[in-house]
């Protein structure tokens, strides 16, 4: 949650107290707490431990306190209230299977998608471009949310973020990309799409598949999509897909479950690839390795060449190569490259 997010959450609670609304106040102040432990929280390198209780299992549940006080006390709209939000809290898991609200919608001229009905999701979509090394194992040294068709080989990064705008949002995402390889030179690349291509790839029908036994093994007759939630070489949290078809509006995927004991990510890579053909280095390859080696210089001597044709661009790398991009995506990957 942005500082923006919280600075609202606190002036809303301020405004509740102050006009006489303190159970409104109360949760205001209870999810900013949330926000601000959660932030202030250090990441360990020992494997993630499974909660208890989560927020929204604690916001829930203090809704329906709230609810049970009002009624105690005579309210007659305010336990509605608060029950109705105490529910939705609770089965929001369910709510956002069976409502459109998590359907995704481009952001013109940018590398963005946001929900359409929850203004205040934004998430984008990176390929995962091969280098010269093996692909399982370059792929292993990847950090955050990994969408890996297995039929294909096509792999892709996806970073999430709340946020009120889209400035904020952009500046959050991006940097999520800058930080999701490995430091120093990296053997795969990340290619910013732009949004609209970013939304033909979620335009999925995808049905749930249950692993059974080891997961590393099970992936290797799995054909569909997996979502791979990776840190420090291991998949802390998975899911599986099979791909029914396409479906007209954008989504992100489903929820993953945790992994008890964690694969290594090369396990993954390594056993999808028995069955299938990692794609190979292309000239958006070479654009991308020449601009993680030309990092810190000057915009002018990181291109060869460079002209435009309406939206489109024609990049020339400094190794030869012509690629298109869009406006949008070209300051996407200057930006995560810089």
């Amino acid at each position: 949650m942005g500082w923006k997010t919280k600075a609202l959450a606190g002036i809303l609670g301020l405004a509740f107290l102050g006009a006489g609304a303190w159970p409104l106040g109360v949760v205001c102040f209870l999810y900013l707490a949330l926000s601000l432990k959660a932030k202030q929280t250090p990441k360990r390198a020992s494997l993630p431990r499974r909660r208890l209780l989560n927020p929204r299992t604690v916001l829930a549940s203090l809704l329906l306190a709230l609810s049970a006080a009002a009624l105690a006390s005579g309210g007659v709209l305010s336990p509605l209230v608060f029950l109705a939000g105490g529910a939705v809290a609770l089965g929001w898991p369910i709510l956002v299977r069976v409502l459109p609200v998590a359907e995704l919608a481009p952001v013109s001229d940018s590398v963005l998608l946001r929900t359409k009905y929850l203004p205040f999701f934004w998430c984008s979509v990176a390929e995962l471009k091969p280098g010269a090394e093996p692909f399982p194992l370059a792929a292993s040294a990847f950090s955050g949310t990994l969408l890996t068709f297995t039929d294909t080989g096509r792999t892709y990064c996806a970073v999430t973020c709340r946020a009120l705008g889209r400035r904020e949002a952009e500046a959050h995402l991006l940097g999520a990309f800058r930080s999701a390889p490995p430091a120093g030179r990296a053997s795969a690349f990340l290619l910013p799409l732009d949004a609209g291509a970013a939304a033909d790839i979620l335009k999925l029908k995808l049905s749930p598949l249950k692993p059974e036994g080891d997961f590393a093994k099970y992936v290797a007759g799995v054909s569909g999509l997996l979502v791979l939630e990776c840190s420090g070489g291991s998949v802390t949290r998975a899911a599986a897909f099979a791909v029914e078809g396409r479906t007209q509006a954008p989504a992100f995927p489903g929820r993953t479950s945790r992994l008890d004991p964690p694969p290594l990510t090369w396990e993954i890579f390594d056993a999808i690839g028995k069955r299938t053909r990692w794609p190979e280095p292309d000239s958006y390859s070479d654009l991308l390795e020449s601009m993680l080696a030309t990092r810190g210089e000057p915009f002018p001597g990181r291109f060869a060449h460079l002209a435009s044709s309406g939206d489109e661009l024609t990049v020339r790398s400094l190794s030869g190569e012509d690629v298109v991009t869009t406006r949008a995506q070209l300051r996407a990957i200057v930006s995560v490259y810089s």
